[in-house]
């Protein structure tokens, strides 16, 4: 069996598992109703399953365990890494995109540009080796092109974009977005490791805009009822926490900085929000809907 249909066969049953305890048995109907699975028949045998077992428990950190008295198994433990977890999802597309081609056109993308991953792997190259990378840089804010010559220190995803976390010659630490970014060079200019932790940097910021005057500070946040429930199952924040919820409204708590690419997110649910805390965010935001309403 293929190292391909390995993987397919920890992906599938870590996703069977994630909806709700099964048998064998069970889990053997289910792939019946995937025609991927039926094709590879990726489920022989009871055996082949008590060894899944302990290989996902080793590789992704989810520990799978068998109720005895009703012989179904379930996820008892899940220290799965957002790395892991986002392969799964990318590896479950793949095989959708694959799918499609053969039994027609089922999956619709959004129409938008190539978003750089292009320039992924040369940048982990260069990043890992500590190699000055060269490149042009399209700026929106004024529409121009600049070079630049910097020592790359991560790359950080932000509401569907990638960017590059970079030093550039200045010592001035930056953010360039990956499909912005033209003839890429990597360099065999070496540069001593930058000190420079992006989890910490950016754990209080909203997307990608942080070494900014605006100090994390306490959020407190009404939705409707409706946009609430969204906004509970898919958190705006790291920091998000629920405070009361109810048929008119949701609260929720933040502790993040009020950059602009927060304020603009919060501008994009229209009447479904209110700023309740704290009073300068709240007048800012209802400065900024003025505005808004002047345009008009």
């Amino acid at each position: 069996m293929s190292v391909r249909q390995t993987i397919k066969r920890h992906y599938k049953i870590i996703s069977c598992l994630k909806k709700r305890a099964m048998s064998f048995e069970e889990l053997q109907d289910d792939m019946l109703l995937d025609h991927d699975s039926i094709e590879e028949q990726l489920i022989k045998s009871q055996r082949t399953l008590q060894r899944d077992i302990i290989d996902i428990a080793s590789i992704y950190g989810i520990k799978i365990v068998a109720d005895r008295s009703s012989g179904k198994y379930y996820i008892k433990d899940n220290t799965e890494n957002t790395h892991s977890q986002r392969l799964r999802e990318n590896f479950d597309l793949i095989n959708a995109i694959r799918l499609t081609e053969s039994f027609g056109k089922n999956l619709v993308f959004e129409d938008r540009k190539p978003l750089g991953t292009q320039h992924m792997s040369g940048l982990l190259h260069a990043i890992q080796n500590s190699l000055k990378v060269k490149f042009d840089y399209h700026k929106f804010y004024d529409d121009t092109d600049s070079k630049r010559e910097v020592m790359p220190i991560a790359l950080k995803e932000a509401r569907n974009r990638w960017y590059l976390i970079a030093k550039d010659v200045d010592n001035i630490t930056k953010n360039f977005a990956l499909d912005r970014i033209m003839s890429l060079l990597i360099t065999e200019i070496k540069f001593k490791p930058v000190g420079y932790n992006v989890h910490q940097e950016f754990k209080d910021s909203f997307g990608i805009i942080n070494g900014t005057d605006e100090k994390p500070i306490n959020v407190i946040l009404s939705f409707t009822a409706r946009e609430g429930r969204y906004i509970e199952s898919l958190p705006l924040h790291r920091s998000q926490k629920l405070i009361s919820k109810n048929d008119k409204e949701y609260q929720f708590t933040y502790f993040i900085g009020p950059t602009y690419d927060f304020q603009m997110e919060l501008l994009s649910y229209g009447n479904q929000v209110k700023v309740l805390e704290p009073e300068t965010l709240r007048a800012n935001i209802k400065r900024k809907l003025k505005e808004a309403i002047e345009l008009y």
